[in-house]
């Protein structure tokens, strides 16, 4: 009775988890906008992604370049290769609007999703990769104006006498 429950058991959890989407990681890329021909930036391709999920922060010159690299060959939990992924991209206003969808098919010989963003604008975008309705993964990032974030001289006391609190605000 014990091993056909202990069977029962592991078998459900290996049902699961074969059922269940396939996770994996984000890997960013940037080129510029202006460094290159209009030829150039359509054929321009990237190899290099670094692969990361937080402090993402772009410009909103760059073109933000990823990819979604399955943590297994996705074929192997019922993906085949014809299979159409959505890629949404979501911004910050008021809550998350959608500002973008691509449909997606997986290259075969990397397992991997991959395309590029250009012209955001400044704020907090959320990307989400998604298979028949149903959330994979999602990851945050930001587009930060090139100048950054700038403190008013008004803001800071310059008679602190404390430097850390002089110069925290």
């Amino acid at each position: 009775m014990k091993n056909t429950l202990l069977f029962l058991l592991t078998a459900s959890f290996l049902l699961f988890q074969n059922c269940s989407p396939a996770k994996g990681e984000f890997g960013w890329a940037v080129s510029s906008n202006t460094e290159k021909g209009i030829l150039e930036k359509e054929l321009f391709v990237v190899t290099d992604y670094k692969m990361m999920r937080t402090g993402l922060i772009f410009s909103p010159a760059d073109i933000v370049h990823y990819v979604y690299k399955f943590h297994w060959s996705p074929f192997q939990i019922n993906y085949s290769s014809s299979d159409e992924f959505f890629i949404s991209l979501e911004k910050e206003s008021l809550g998350f609007v959608e500002v973008d969808v691509k449909k997606k098919m997986i290259e075969s010989e990397s397992y991997t999703l991959k395309d590029r963003f250009k012209n955001l604008e400044i704020g907090r975008y959320n990307l989400k990769v998604a298979f028949e309705g149903d959330v994979i993964d999602s990851v945050q990032f930001d587009v930060l104006p090139d100048e950054g974030y700038t403190i008013r001289e008004d803001d800071v006391n310059l008679t602190e006498t404390d430097e850390i609190l002089k110069y925290s605000r």
